[in-house]
């Protein structure tokens, strides 16, 4: 008798302990594998059980939906694309974060990429995972003597990872050497990746897809110098890049074939994977570059973000909030990342114990500091519907001949301002 009364104080005890338990839920991926190795830590210090369901990628997003417009919400923590909060937002299904008490903690200046996460002044999300559109370069062939020496030969100034499209223009021409080795690594096959390669070309020469006025600009003087860089670029890529999206791009890096790919950083991990990798610790990564007239200047850069968000159901929104808190404080953040991600804050990406598992991470950090983290895809319902099937054909149709650089984006132009005014923009 007096054994059953100790097991039973002990399970009282332990639910007790553990009478909340905050639900997560997540893709799987690196990044989510990272911050899963914090879970134990938050329970043991706050006394929060934490569980977790994932979902692969592919179907991540309609499990969320299926369960907020069933009204059977059984996640108090979603881990999301930075691109899907709006959407869930708007509707309801999200709760904003910065209307928790103590929110406050969470020291929204160390994070560079925050203000892609506010709505009507609320913030939605905090970021874990961020990366920028740039370049991932062979290190060792830029150090080579011999490269270095021939470079200065022919072009007249120091080979070094191109800041300026005048000089990734020149090194892609130099290292190109088919078929052995191409210059550069693109995305050519008509998807939201080719698309990239127009955006980032338009942003540094000054442009921008719309105006404040939420009215499509992209067919402007800068739209066309990005258009015709684009395809000036693709003279020294791989033939077969006209069909690559981002894992064929990755996959020919890697292989050792191309001195740089025009990706952005997840490309590194891929780069230090001994399992796929001819070119461990060989490679290296920096912000995209702009024409020369431009250094200096704040510019958008590609800015992709994934972080956490707090459901409305959530009935204990103060321990979703302290799991915030916890899992993205900058320890954590350093000591998390070796297992696959790239901190969200600067004072981890700062960190030197992390400079010295990503030697490449303060390149990183000073073109986040340096640039306007900007999505993949304007941030409201249609974002996606002009990248992916209006911007990418555009630029398809030119670098296959079939239009002109003017009248792809004049077309282009044209969609968009039809896709905004059906649906009540302007």
């Amino acid at each position: 008798m007096k054994k059953t009364w100790i097991v039973f104080l002990l399970l009282t005890l332990t639910v007790f302990l553990f009478a909340t338990e905050l639900r997560l839920s997540s893709e799987v991926g690196i990044h989510t594998d990272a911050w899963k190795t914090r879970m134990a830590g938050f329970t043991a210090e706050k006394g929060v059980q934490v569980g977790i369901q994932q979902f692969p990628y592919a179907n991540y997003l309609d499990q969320l939906m299926l369960g907020y417009t069933s009204g059977r919400v059984d996640i108090d923590v979603p881990y999301i694309s930075l691109l899907w909060y709006p959407a869930l937002a708007t509707a309801g299904y999200i709760y904003p974060i910065s209307d928790i008490p103590g929110y406050e903690a969470l020291n929204e200046k160390d994070i560079p990429g925050i203000r892609n996460s506010k709505l009507n002044g609320k913030t939605y999300v905090i970021p874990y995972m961020n990366e920028l559109g740039g370049i991932i370069y062979r290190k060792d062939l830029f150090d080579d003597p011999t490269e270095k020496a021939n470079f200065l030969k022919a072009y007249g100034y120091e080979l070094q990872p191109p800041v300026t499209l005048e000089q990734y223009r020149d090194v892609a021409e130099f290292f190109h050497r088919p078929p052995e080795l191409y210059g550069v690594t693109l995305m050519g096959r008509r998807s939201i990746f080719l698309a990239t390669h127009f955006m980032q070309r338009l942003w540094a020469n000054g442009g921008a897809l719309l105006d404040i006025n939420m009215r499509p600009i992209f067919n402007s003087e800068a739209g066309m110098k990005a258009l015709e860089d684009v395809a000036f670029m693709f003279n020294f890529a791989n033939p077969a890049a006209r069909n690559y999206d981002f894992q064929e791009a990755l996959n020919e890096f890697i292989s050792g074939r191309s001195a740089m790919a025009e990706v952005w950083t997840t490309g590194m991990f891929y780069v230090n994977d001994a399992n796929r990798s001819k070119i461990v610790g060989k490679g290296s990564f920096t912000g995209f570059p702009r024409p020369e007239n431009r250094l200096g200047e704040n510019l958008p850069m590609l800015y992709i973000s994934w972080g956490f968000s707090v459901s409305q159901a959530a009935p204990d929104k103060k321990a979703a909030l302290e799991w915030l808190v916890y899992v993205t404080e900058t320890k954590n953040e350093v000591e998390a990342a070796p297992t696959g991600n790239i901190p969200a804050r600067f004072s981890a990406l700062n960190s030197p114990d992390l400079l010295s598992v990503y030697p490449w991470i303060g390149d990183f950090s000073k073109a986040m500091e340096n640039c306007i983290p900007t999505p993949i895809v304007p941030l409201i319902p249609e974002g996606s519907s002009i990248v992916g099937a209006i911007i990418a054909p555009a630029v398809s149709e030119f670098l296959a001949g079939t239009k002109t650089a003017e009248k792809a984006l004049n077309d282009a132009v044209k969609e968009v301002d039809r896709l905004m005014r059906e649906n009540f923009y302007y």
